[in-house]
């Protein structure tokens, strides 16, 4: 029942991402490099108190992959989020980190057993019937190849993240490391920041990645690559349904059904994976 608590916690802190992000970049005041600098930062900062409060002095290691990783997922998310819709750019992050998940564990020889393949399916055929009316939806063909770069970098992340052994220690070195990196690129390409977005920029940080990211460090050791993956695609889902919520969407029967076959996906897999 714990577990099961802290993946629901960890997968609406997700969606809770593409919202936020979505939300301080939409009217285009807000640079996605900027952006992505401050949600860093925030998180490093809070990450770094948490661990030193632990621990004392603390000097972060540096693990050059997960940092490269994180910082690709982070950057092409933001950039992504300029113009595609918050659930609409979720499917696409998190059907791209699930085929990279699965490929990982196929390449490590890590054995995904036959209801892992049909609980992807079924979650899958959910998520393409959320966005069935695709006469009307008008998709930016770079963005979407942006997103599925930053899909493959949360993917590799969230692989790393098996391995670990002190989630919050890792992903407070992870944030501090990528931090250099992402400054790196703004300067390459800078862009402006409102108060508003940088606002948002900070709770996604400080709040719905830092810890979030710890959490998510903290299940995936008792997962399989393949409910890991398959897990994450509950957060097109989450992300849809917070846009009706706070962005006055209408609830659909598409939705309806799209939460259905994601929800009996991921118990399939779940259940036997």
């Amino acid at each position: 029942m714990r577990l099961l608590f802290m993946i629901l916690l960890t997968l609406t802190a997700f969606a809770a991402n593409s919202v936020l992000n979505r939300g301080a970049l939409v009217d285009g005041s807000t640079g996605p490099m900027a952006y992505s600098v401050v949600r860093l930062l925030s998180g490093a900062l809070v990450l770094w108190g948490l661990v030193a409060v632990q621990n004392g002095f603390w000097r972060p290691r540096l693990h050059p992959v997960s940092a490269i990783a994180l910082t690709t997922y982070i950057i092409s998310f933001s950039i992504a989020y300029v113009t595609l819709d918050a659930g609409l750019g979720a499917l696409i992050l998190f059907g791209g980190v699930q085929l990279t998940m699965f490929t990982l564990a196929l390449f490590v020889r890590e054995k995904v057993r036959w209801p892992a393949y049909v609980g992807a399916f079924v979650s899958f055929g959910g998520l393409c019937v959320l966005f069935l009316p695709s006469a009307e939806l008008h998709i930016d063909v770079v963005s979407v190849g942006i997103m599925i770069c930053g899909a493959m970098g949360w993917g590799a992340y969230s692989f790393i993240g098996k391995g670990s052994s002190d989630p919050m220690v890792e992903t407070a070195q992870n944030f501090v490391w990528a931090l250099p990196l992402a400054l790196i690129a703004f300067s390459l390409s800078p862009d402006a920041i409102t108060i508003y977005g940088a606002t948002l920029g900070v709770m996604s940080g400080a709040v719905t990645s830092s810890i979030g990211y710890a959490l998510w460090y903290s299940i995936l050791p008792k997962l399989r690559t393949s409910s890991a993956a398959v897990l994450q695609l509950s957060v097109p889902i989450l992300a849809s349904v917070a846009g009706i919520i706070f962005l006055d969407e209408f609830f659909t029967w598409q939705l309806g059904i799209a939460t259905t076959l994601v929800i009996t996906g991921t118990c399939i897999t779940l259940r036997r994976g």
